[in-house]
C-alpha cells in the first residue's frame, strides 16, 4: 500500500492532538489488549451537564469529573511535540530499510516525564500504522524482568505482552515454584506475522550494564532479523546502554584493533589518544533528555506555559481567573518542577475542591496535599 507523507504543518498539528487526547486510564498496560485500549482511547474533558448539579454533594467514586482530576491530560508543551516528532522521523527512516536501523534512549531524572514520552512515542506510532493496518501488533511494551540476569526472564516479559505465556492450571500449581520455559521461538514467530516494529523497554535503571549486555544481543537479533527497533527508557539508561555495550561488544578492543589496522607506523602514545577520542562519545544511540521544568530570573516561560495547560484542562464551576498561575512560585517550590509531583499536586488540590464545594483551588488546597519532597535537609 503506498503511503503519503504529511506535511510538515500537518504532522505538528497531529501530534499536538496525540497529546492533548492521551488516556490517563490505569489500564495495565504491559498486555497488549491493554496497550490497545491506551492506543486507542481518545480521553476527553467530562461535561458539566453529564456532573452532579452545582450544591449537590459529590460522590467521590462515581461522579465523571472526580475521576478526570485524578488524573489530568499530560500537558503538550513544544519541547515535547519536538520529541514526538524528531522520534517520528527516526523510526520513519528506519521502516525504509533493511540494515542500519536506531534504536534510542530516553533519559532524565525520576519523576520528570520519561514513561510519557516513551508510551507517546509508541502511541503515536502505532496509531500511524493503524491509519492502514488493523491486524497487527506494531508495538510491545515491556518493563525489566525483576530477575534481569537470565534472558529467559526478558523473553518471558514480551511473551507475557503477547499473551503467550502459560497460565498455571489451579492455585497449587501457581504456587509451585516453576522453572521458566523458552519461549523464545513463540515470540519471534508471532512478532513475525503480526510484523511488530518497536519494543518499549522501561526502568532500564533496574539492570546492571552487566546484566543487560548479553540481552543487548537478542534484542539485535530480533532487529536485525524482523526490523524490531528497541527504545531504552530510565534514569541513567544512556550511560547503562553504552557501558553494557561496549562490554558485551568488546568495542574498546575492536577500536584498538582498527586503529592499529589503520595506523601502522603509530606509536602506542598515538594509539591510545586515538582510542580515547572514540572513547568519549558517552552514547552511541541518539538519547532524549528529559528534565524538570526551570523557574528561575528570566526562564520562567515553559513552566507557566504547562501551568496555563492545566488551567484550560480544569473542569471547576467557580475557577479564579489564572487560578494555577498566580500560585506559580508555590508550585514551582513544592514540585522542583517535576511532572510527576506537579501533576499530584494539581490533581490532588482540584479533587479536593470539588468535594468540599469550593469548586475553585486555593492555596490552602494546595498546602494540604502530601506529594513528597516535604522533608528539605538543612543548609550547613
Amino acid at each position: 500500500m503506498k503511503a503519503t507523507v504529511p506535511a510538515s504543518s500537518d504532522a505538528r498539528a497531529e501530534v499536538a492532538r496525540l497529546v492533548r487526547t492521551t488516556p490517563p486510564l490505569p489500564a495495565w498496560i504491559f498486555t497488549c489488549d491493554g496497550w490497545d485500549r491506551y492506543v486507542r482511547t481518545e480521553f476527553t474533558p467530562p461535561d458539566l451537564q453529564d456532573c452532579a448539579p452545582a450544591g449537590v454533594e459529590v460522590d467521590e467514586d462515581d461522579d465523571p469529573r472526580v475521576a478526570y482530576h485524578r488524573h489530568l491530560l499530560m500537558i503538550s508543551t513544544p519541547f515535547l511535540e519536538h520529541c514526538l516528532l524528531r522520534a517520528r522521523r527516526t523510526f520513519g527512516v528506519n521502516g525504509h530499510r533493511y540494515e542500519g536501523l536506531l534504536d534510542m534512549v530516553i533519559d532524565g531524572p525520576a519523576g520528570s516525564g520519561k514513561t510519557y514520552l516513551l508510551r507517546a512515542i509508541g502511541r503515536e506510532f502505532q496509531q500511524r500504522i493503524e491509519k492502514h493496518f488493523t491486524d497487527r501488533i506494531p508495538v510491545v511494551h515491556i518493563t525489566v524482568p525483576h530477575e534481569p540476569d537470565n534472558k529467559l526472564n526478558w523473553v518471558w516479559e514480551i511473551a507475557s505482552f503477547l499473551a503467550l505465556t502459560p497460565e498455571p492450571k489451579n492455585e497449587a500449581e501457581a504456587r509451585q515454584l516453576r522453572r521458566i520455559p523458552d519461549l523464545s521461538l513463540a515470540v519471534h514467530t508471532l512478532m513475525a506475522r503480526m510484523q511488530t516494529r518497536m519494543l518499549l523497554v522501561d526502568d532500564i535503571q533496574r539492570v546492571s550494564p552487566e546484566q543487560l549486555g548479553p540481552v543487548l544481543h537478542y534484542f539485535d537479533y530480533l532487529r536485525t532479523r524482523l526490523g524490531i527497533a528497541t527504545i531504552f527508557c530510565g534514569t541513567g539508561a544512556a550511560d547503562i546502554v553504552h557501558a553494557a555495550r561496549k562490554g558485551c561488544d568488546r568495542r574498546d578492543d575492536a577500536l584498538w584493533t582498527a586503529h592499529q589496522r589503520l595506523q601502522p607506523k603509530a606509536t602506542t602514545a598515538e594509539l591510545r589518544t586515538a582510542v580515547a577520542k572514540e572513547q568519549n562519545v558517552r552514547s552511541l544511540l541518539p538519547v532524549t533528555w528529559m528534565d524538570p521544568l526551570p523557574y528561575s530570573g528570566n526562564d520562567q516561560g515553559p513552566f507557566l506555559t504547562v501551568l496555563k495547560g492545566y488551567e484550560k484542562n480544569l473542569r471547576m464551576r467557580k475557577m479564579s481567573t489564572n487560578v494555577l498561575t498566580r500560585h506559580a512560585k508555590h508550585l514551582h517550590d513544592r514540585t522542583g518542577g517535576y511532572f510527576l509531583y506537579l501533576s499530584q499536586l494539581i490533581c490532588g488540590a482540584a479533587v479536593a475542591a470539588i468535594l468540599d464545594g469550593t469548586e475553585d483551588i486555593t492555596l490552602k488546597h494546595l498546602e494540604a496535599i502530601r506529594i513528597g519532597r516535604e522533608e528539605i535537609l538543612p543548609r550547613h
